[in-house]
């Protein structure tokens, strides 16, 4: 509030998304963003950092396919819409909040 463009600092960045579990790198990612925004804050500029939540549903869909396709020999037009949701909120639920 008050600031130049060039005093302020603003990063949204959406983590990676639930097609797997996370790793190292991710939380190495999510440190550098941390430092970054916590750097310009001591310089004085306003910053503003802001994670985000799943953003990739074309890559989950992709991935719940794969795996429907494996286990079941089914596509998702051979479950059904209603079906096919349940089946990602599955998969989110399995692994949406790892780390």
């Amino acid at each position: 509030r008050g600031k130049s463009d060039d005093e302020k600092f603003v990063m949204v960045i959406p983590p990676p998304n639930v097609t797997g579990s996370l790793h190292l790198g991710h939380a190495l990612t999510a440190a550098v963003e941390d430092t970054l925004t916590r750097w310009h804050r001591m310089l004085g500029h306003s910053t503003l950092y802001v994670p985000g939540t799943d953003h990739a549903g074309i890559a989950t869909q992709s991935v719940v396919e794969k795996m429907l396709m494996k286990e079941t020999k089914q596509t998702r037009h051979d479950l059904g819409r209603e079906e096919f949701i349940k089946k990602v909120w599955e998969w989110k639920g399995e692994y949406g909040n790892r780390i």
